[in-house]
């Protein structure tokens, strides 16, 4: 009993070591069960956990579905098999960017932040399918006109060949970017599933569910160029407190983009939000054309630029400026507020 019990305090130790290390590096996702699962949860079955009496209890629901599925296993040993599965999906997630992964899934729903689902299948699925029309996996960005071929590709295949498809893709994919054994190894016994999923998918014409298109979400965003219509100081400071208290990235961001009405309070909103570079730039990224045509007026150099948010403010509209399409560069020019000049 007494080793036993001590064998079990080891796996306690290192499972807890693990837990932390994983919420340390979370993917920033607005998937609520992603965060409440991995930290909540995890937190609630350590401080419960008592092996002396009930070892065999797992005391937590542990919602966020895994890809592998639910371990068949009890107590610590349930615990640890959960974690290492969810320390290949987050991993391999991480070498997305949050926002990608958040259009990517709002492809498939806007309300997939308040759904149980597992989001690894999708961003693995969309990285593979890339690499199967030979294009770069890093943006998940797949169109439309992509599914289509992809429907010509692997339909009419066995489940051998697609097998073989999949792992030559994975091979590729392994060397676009950084995967560990680990998360290699998590991929490969995940194939013979997608198999299964694509053929089911092919036979029902929904591979447009299996293979998702990004939702444009700049077509969502509501910041307009107008003094009027300000909020009033409570409304502001309300909204203010809302966003400093929202801890995922892509919701504060939302947030902002769906809150704010006039370019006078995304002015003040800059200022006061306390955003770090990453999210200056997700934010900035989805502004409209005049909202974005409007701030670089505002900041058209860095010169005597002494507070760190104008700073931030100014080079993530630099980097979207000189990433700018010829298309997007002349819609910039046919939409600048009256009397506004870009330098």
């Amino acid at each position: 009993f007494e080793n036993g019990l001590q064998r079990i305090r080891r796996k306690v130790v290192a499972a807890r070591h693990l837990q932390k290390q994983i919420a340390d590096h979370l993917l920033d996702t607005p998937n609520v069960y992603y965060h409440s699962t991995i930290v909540d949860g995890m937190n609630g079955f350590f401080k419960m956990y008592r092996p002396q009496f009930s070892a065999h209890e797992i005391h937590i629901t542990a919602d966020y579905p895994l890809l592998a599925g639910r371990p068949d296993l009890d107590g610590i040993e349930f615990i640890e098999q959960y974690l290492h599965c969810f320390e290949a999906e987050n991993s391999f997630c991480k070498q997305f960017q949050p926002q990608d992964i958040h259009e990517l899934l709002c492809g498939l729903t806007q309300d997939y932040q308040n759904i149980p689902m597992n989001l690894f299948e999708f961003v693995s699925l969309s990285a593979l399918g890339l690499v199967v029309l030979k294009r770069r996996p890093q943006r998940l960005n797949l169109s439309k006109e992509d599914i289509e071929i992809l429907h010509l590709i692997l339909s009419q295949k066995t489940e051998k060949e697609l097998m073989e498809i999949l792992t030559k893709a994975l091979d590729v994919l392994s060397e676009s970017i950084t995967l560990s054994k680990s998360v290699r190894s998590y991929l490969n016994s995940s194939i013979p599933h997608y198999c299964s999923v694509i053929q089911q998918a092919i036979q029902t014409k929904t591979l447009d569910k299996v293979f998702l298109v990004p939702a444009d979400l700049r077509e969502k965003a509501e910041i307009i160029i107008s003094y009027r219509e300000r909020m009033d100081d409570r409304q502001y400071q309300k909204l203010v407190q809302t966003i400093l208290n929202i801890g995922s990235s892509t919701e504060k961001i939302q947030c902002i983009l769906h809150s704010v009405h006039s370019f006078a309070d995304l002015l003040d909103i800059l200022s006061d939000a306390e955003l770090n570079t990453n999210e200056m730039q997700l934010l900035v990224d989805q502004l409209p054309m005049p909202a974005f045509a409007a701030l670089l007026h505002e900041y058209p150099n860095d010169d005597f630029m002494t507070r760190e948010c104008d700073q931030l403010i100014f080079h993530a509209l630099q980097k979207r400026k000189n990433q700018l399409t010829e298309e997007e560069k002349i819609e910039l020019l046919l939409t600048l507020p009256d009397g506004y000049e870009i330098i």
